[in-house]
């Protein structure tokens, strides 16, 4: 086989103007009709001449030497066979393009770019080639080994095929098999998986052989790893994950769809710098360059046929979209990366659409997940994805609150449900908006039950993109302002807020290692809590609402209490204040406490109270009728419950506790605060129960969690 490029310059007119130049690649804003040509010199001592296309957007009709070759749909690849078109000398090449009027293609949901948007090449062949190599593994002894099979076809179903696999320079296995026979099962052992954290590459080398001699061959960069989903969760080579993603377009600032190699990687490599997973590559396939990236650092990525709210009830449209699924999924599917097919993004469908595209995927690819990105209502949703077979539940739930995703979460719950899209103009102005959703979103993952639970989300959006069909908000002056980056990849206002999020679902809070015993009726049967003291919280709103004098005078809504927490604490505090000892009965070997709380919401350091003033006392009573006392003081262990004050933001700080969390409520920040204390027993032995008792000078200690 042999290449020759004809990229480079062309002659290029717009409808029957002047002729002028562009050098192809290339993509400019949409024009209607026209015209790219170019004369070009071939080597006729080859069996087998191609013309290779590997995208155009819109549509396209292909001429050589004035003889019709075929339509082209947006996006795909395309091999026309000129074998008997092409001379030696000056052999002619005409496109016509169309970038406004084709049904399937042009969207009003980003802005359209026309062109040959990707290289242009002649393929010199033998009469016999080789026609596809197709990949697939099956894990097995446990993730160490596999069973794989290379799938390889020739044009004349002729000669012999030598299959090698190299790790690195390694080569670790190899074998022959006859063209147009049974493909041969193999096992291998001891293989490196590939994942995110270690996304290990071998490259797999398929020489098609005649007497002896090579006559063709294929090379590529496979992976062992295997991505299946159950009831709630989806997982990576046995191991659960959360798909932790953004949503990213092509372009990159004013190179619709011709980013440079460097703009590509530079993309990928700083989504996975903000902790990503995987990156849903939207609403079209993207060029092959950041599959290749995807696999080299460890992005999982998604692929979809180019469908934003489009009318599928078209035979136009739906047998576009297919077909260009179909070549999407031929071009691609021997990459680790991508992990599952998405058939559609927000469309007007019918159900033999979805049906049809769900064949289609696992007609050509049975390996991998099939489902589609998704804007309808809960009961349409689980009943068409249901029956049209597709693998798991999508949602894109834009809301300025957690309730709708939630209801989605609660409803969606016999298929692992995914966020395909979520954020958008209700967070890309609010840091502290989007970190509350991220957290919330994640609690439905580490709380996964029958009820309700999450297996991955997708932010909306990674960069901004122009867009002159939507208005204010998220739209000004033909920029759709709703990504972590600005178009010309600048971090926007919530970047921070995001990898913050990321690295909370990362690096979980440490008292997670520890066994966590939450102070709630399971453990503190024997709380002491008078009836009066009940509504204390009712009290501690009172006080404060006539206490803070802060300018914008608001009534405070709930005060320091947490209905849920998404580091775990899922019940509400308990209150020590005079005359309330809170006693938690347990039986239990321990060589530490760890009390997590210590604020308090009246006096508490700095903002009332003597510096060391008792406020409490922990009682640990042993087994064997010991007991170990540990007093709690105002400043050292204990702060006011609340982070900001009048105008400002406060950091109270106790130096023998550490800060645990903050937490917060609504669009009014009134931020609060949890603390933790770590108490060094004397020595490890059985401990029978541990009050905690106030020492009666007007606080009220909240008291979150006791860890273990």
């Amino acid at each position: 086989m042999k290449i020759q490029c004809l990229n480079g310059i062309w002659s290029y007119r717009i409808g029957k103007g002047e002729v002028s130049e562009v050098s192809v690649p290339f993509c400019r804003l949409p024009v209607g009709h026209s015209e790219c040509e170019r004369y070009f010199d071939a080597d006729i001592s080859y069996d087998r001449v191609f013309l290779k296309f590997e995208g155009i957007t819109y549509g396209a009709k292909i001429f050589l030497n004035d003889c019709f070759l075929g339509d082209m749909l947006p996006y795909s690849e395309y091999e026309f066979d000129i074998t008997s078109f092409v001379k030696e000398k000056d052999n002619h090449i005409l496109v016509e393009l169309e970038d406004l009027l084709p049904k399937f293609g042009p969207t009003a949901g980003w802005e359209n770019f026309g062109g040959i948007i990707r290289d242009v090449s002649l393929i010199y062949r033998n009469e016999n080639y080789i026609t596809d190599v197709f990949f697939r593994a099956e894990l097995t002894d446990d993730f160490t080994g596999a069973e794989f099979v290379a799938e390889t076809t020739c044009a004349k179903a002729e000669g012999v095929f030598e299959i090698s696999l190299f790790d690195g320079d390694r080569l670790v296995h190899s074998y022959t098999q006859p063209a147009g026979k049974e493909f041969l099962t193999q096992k291998i052992s001891h293989i490196r998986l590939w994942s995110p954290d270690s996304p290990n590459l071998y490259r797999l080398e398929a020489k098609l052989t005649e007497a002896g001699k090579v006559i063709d061959e294929y090379i590529c960069n496979i992976g062992f790893r295997e991505f299946t989903c159950d009831r709630h969760r989806f997982y990576l080579n046995g191991e659960p994950l959360f798909l932790k993603g953004v949503c990213k377009h092509e372009m990159v600032g004013d190179s619709g769809h011709c980013p440079t190699l460097e703009q590509v990687r530079h993309d990928m490599q700083m989504i996975k710098d903000t902790g990503c997973n995987f990156v849903r590559l939207v609403h079209y396939p993207h060029g092959k360059a950041v599959l290749d990236i995807a696999d080299e650092i460890g992005l999982m990525v998604s692929e979809e046929p180019g469908l934003w709210w489009s009318d599928v009830s078209d035979p136009e449209i739906s047998n576009g979209s297919l077909e260009v699924l179909r070549r999407t999924i031929l071009r691609d599917r021997n990459h680790p990366s991508i992990v599952f097919w998405l058939s559609f993004n927000e469309c007007e469908f019918t159900e033999k659409f979805l049906k049809d595209s769900a064949d289609m995927c696992r007609r050509y690819d049975s390996t991998r997940l099939v489902s589609g990105a998704n804007c309808m209502d809960n009961e349409t949703t689980k009943r068409l994805y249901s029956e049209c077979g597709f693998d798991f539940y999508t949602a894109h739930p834009y809301a300025p609150t957690v309730d709708w995703p939630v209801e989605c979460i609660k409803y969606l719950t016999d298929k692992p449900l995914l966020f395909t899209e979520w954020g958008g103009l209700f967070v890309y102005d609010n840091p502290r908006l989007l970190g509350e959703f991220m957290d919330t979103l994640y609690s439905y993952y580490t709380n996964s039950s029958d009820d309700g639970a999450l297996a991955g989300a997708f932010l909306w959006s990674w960069a901004d993109v122009y867009d002159f069909n939507r208005g204010r908000p998220a739209c000004t002056d033909g920029v759709l302002y709703e990504g972590l980056m600005t178009y010309d990849r600048k971090p926007s206002l919530i970047y921070d807020a995001f990898c913050r999020g990321i690295e909370r679902m990362n690096n979980p809070v440490k008292y997670d290692s520890f066994r966590f015993e939450p102070v709630s009726e399971r453990i503190l049967g024997k709380n002491i809590l008078s009836e009066g003291d009940k509504d204390i919280f009712d009290k501690l709103r009172e006080y404060v609402n006539q206490t803070d004098k802060r300018p914008r005078k608001r009534e405070l809504t709930y005060g320091p209490r947490l209905e849920s927490n998404p580091h775990g604490l899922l019940n509400i505090p308990h209150i020590i204040s005079d005359g309330v000892c809170v006693i938690a009965e347990c039986d239990m070997s321990a060589d530490k406490l760890i009390v997590a709380g210590l604020t308090s919401p009246v006096k508490g350091y700095p903002l009332g109270g003597e510096y060391s003033e008792a406020v409490a006392c922990v009682y640990i009573i042993y087994a064997d009728g010991s007991v170990e006392e540990h007093e709690l003081l105002n400043g050292e262990h204990i702060t006011t419950s609340f982070a900001i004050w009048k105008s400002s933001r406060i950091n109270p700080v106790a130096f023998r506790s550490e800060r645990y969390a903050f937490f917060d409520y609504g669009k009014d920040f009134d931020y609060y605060l949890i603390n933790s204390f770590e108490i060094s027993l004397k020595e490890k032995k059985d401990i029978k129960r541990v009050e905690i008792k106030s020492a009666h000078n007007g606080y009220q200690l909240l008291i979150y969690g006791i860890f273990v």
